[in-house]
């Protein structure tokens, strides 16, 4: 830039010095004789020609200058939607996992970003006043425009590949449905798949706008179906017991790719349209598949039990490139070759500790036995033991509890199955060194009437997890949005006598709107644990092994991440501590001696030998 500025200035310099020395010798001439006069003159002539020769390279340069100024930075970005700073944005990032900015800033809850086709604008929903709607933001001026405005909610924008219109799904017909909106002033949205009073979703175009993809239970499971756009004809792509969804298109390799649940294990599947489906990874755990313009890779999000990172999975590599850090991401990717790199830089994502939701007041113990902090009674609280939780993380829970109410309509969080045990508490169905002792772990109510409570199947790490899933009191579309997986049938009958030991099955697609409970307790340190399944308590023939229920808020910044043992040491006295739990106490109650080791419990010389050994063994 500075190097233009000199050759602005230097050739502004040449045009004002030729301009005076050619006026000079005009004024000079008109004393001269005839003869001198003509020579003089043309000698004049040339000289003005030559300014004004620098004067059209100065316009030409300053034009071209100011026009490569006005021309906004473009380069291959990946969008996606994460959790950060208490809030819900856009943010994208170049293929390689460098140059992170936030495309969206507000306390709205914005998701869904696809790439308009001249990669100039973002399509995608966000949540305000109570309402999900669909936005564009140009990406050089910043500027948002609200597309849809009707009460029930609109999501999952993609654009035609002509840029003139866009497809997303919509519960604004009492079912989820594909519609169209062409982007002219007025026009009216149109329903695509009104035939059917099944979910329909997860919306792409292909094939140069000749058919449009989409995920759909109309047949029973969720599966791929294909909607040609002249005939107006419907075919199905995938069929089996798995749920298929998410496609996406890639023009280049002529193929789709998608996400298949299989009975909680998520993975990239990939089907050219003339082949049977194949896989893409084997990591596990992923899902929301994004194709590079060239099909040779795809960006994907990989799930973890405390939250999620943006991948990337290359053609025959098996190893994945991590473009984030873990922290909350939700809904579809957007990959474009040659978007407008908006927004702000961003140095990281990471879910904030302490979080900007809550303040956590501590209040010092006046214990003369030593402890830094006191078990609290929660007001309005009702347990089937003491509501009592401790101070480092009972206004974590209010501010939880405050949230869930306003959100689901009613409140869940004010009656629990159980928050606080007694120290020596033991069974041979619960942990010795439960979270629950600490203060710092809450069980939610097993059920709920009338289905207001749905779990669902996710297998994490070679281990189950759950999701809970509240249904709102006002179906009106100002609370949640609809689900499109399909939750799990724990009850008696099922574990019992359809599914004996495979602790279920899973339930049909549900129709109306949720609330994932699983995502709001994690916005606020409250995480939930794996089911138990050991050979003598597994979830697949025991309920109580399920601990769908529990949620707990461990404590952090010590060596090990799950330091129960300091835990129990903000609440309770040394000598109390240690009068439960040494490592030959623990071992006499039956814990592993992993877990002990995990629990931050002292180990005696023999243990510590016992776990330099595990260490050495196992290290690369």
């Amino acid at each position: 830039m500075q190097s233009v500025k000199l050759k602005i200035y230097f050739t502004l310099f040449i045009f004002n010095f030729a301009l005076i020395f050619c006026s000079s010798l005009t004024n000079f001439c008109l004393t001269c004789g005839d003869y001198n006069k003509r020579v003089i003159i043309n000698f004049s002539y040339r000289r003005c020609g030559i300014a004004t020769i620098f004067f059209l390279a100065f316009l030409l340069l300053f034009i071209t200058t100011r026009s490569l100024q006005a021309q906004p930075a473009r380069a291959s970005r990946i969008s996606f939607s994460a959790f950060n700073n208490g809030q819900w944005d856009i943010f994208s990032v170049s293929p390689a996992g460098d140059d992170l900015r936030q495309l969206s800033n507000d306390t709205f809850e914005d998701a869904d970003p696809a790439f308009s086709p001249d990669g100039e604008k973002l399509a995608y929903v966000s949540r305000r006043n109570d309402n999900w709607d669909i936005y564009v933001l140009n990406l050089s001026t910043g500027k948002e425009t609200r597309l849809t405005k009707h009460p029930h909610y609109d999501g999952h924008p993609i654009w035609h590949p002509d840029g003139e219109s866009l497809a997303f799904e919509s519960y604004r017909n009492g079912d989820l449905d594909i519609w169209t909106l062409n982007l002219e002033a007025d026009s009216v949205p149109h329903n695509l798949t009104a035939d059917s009073v099944a979910g329909d979703f997860d919306p792409v175009w292909g094939d140069q706008g000749k058919k449009l993809f989409f995920a759909s239970w109309r047949a029973g499971d969720n599966d791929l179906w294909a909607y040609e756009a002249e005939s107006g004809t419907l075919a199905q792509l995938t069929d089996g017991e798995a749920s298929d969804s998410q496609p996406v298109w890639n023009t280049a390799q002529q193929s789709l790719a998608f996400t298949r649940n299989s009975l909680g294990d998520r993975d990239i599947w990939r089907r050219d349209l003339n082949e049977a489906p194949a896989p893409w990874s084997w990591l596990g755990s992923v899902s929301s598949p994004a194709f590079s313009p060239d099909g040779k890779s795809i960006a994907a999000i990989r799930w973890d039990f405390d939250g999620a990172q943006l991948l990337r999975l290359d053609e025959g590599n098996p190893l994945p490139l991590y473009l984030t850090g873990k922290t909350l991401l939700q809904g579809s990717l957007s990959w474009h070759p040659d978007a407008v790199i908006g927004g702000e830089a961003v140095n990281y994502l990471a879910l904030a500790d302490p979080s900007p939701l809550y303040t956590e007041t501590l209040r010092p113990s006046a214990s003369p036995q030593g402890e830094p902090y006191d078990l609290v009674k929660i007001p309005g609280l009702w347990a089937s033991g003491d509501p009592w939780l401790a101070d480092t993380v009972d206004d974590s829970y209010r501010a939880l509890r405050s949230r869930v109410r306003e959100e689901v309509g009613y409140d869940f969080l004010g009656r629990v199955s159980e928050t606080l045990r007694a120290i020596d508490y033991f069974t041979d169905v619960s942990q010795y060194s439960s979270w629950h002792k600490s203060g710092r772990a809450v069980d939610t109510l097993l059920d709920l009437p009338d289905g207001r409570l749905e779990i669902a199947r996710e297998n994490i790490g070679g281990e189950t997890y759950w999701r809970i899933l509240l249904r709102c009191a006002d179906q009106s579309g100002r609370c949640g949005r609809p689900i499109t997986f399909r939750p799990w049938d724990d009850s008696h009958r099922a574990r019992a006598i359809i599914a004996p030991e495979q602790g279920g099955i899973e339930k049909q697609n549900l129709s109306g709107y949720y609330v994932d409970f699983t995502t709001l307790a994690l916005i606020y340190g409250w995480e939930r644990i794996a089911s138990y399944d050991d050979e003598d308590f597994s979830w697949t023939w025991h309920f109580k092994a399920f601990e769908y229920w529990h949620y707990q808020k461990q404590l952090k910044g010590y060596t090990s991440a799950h330091n129960w043992y300091q835990a129990m040491l903000q609440v309770y006295p040394k000598s109390e501590v240690d009068q439960y739990f040494t490592w030959d106490k623990m071992r006499a109650a039956d814990e592993d001696p992993y877990v002990v080791v995990l629990k931050g419990v002292p180990l005696p010389p023999e243990a510590q030998q016992w776990w330099q050994r595990m260490v050495d063994n196992n290290a690369p």
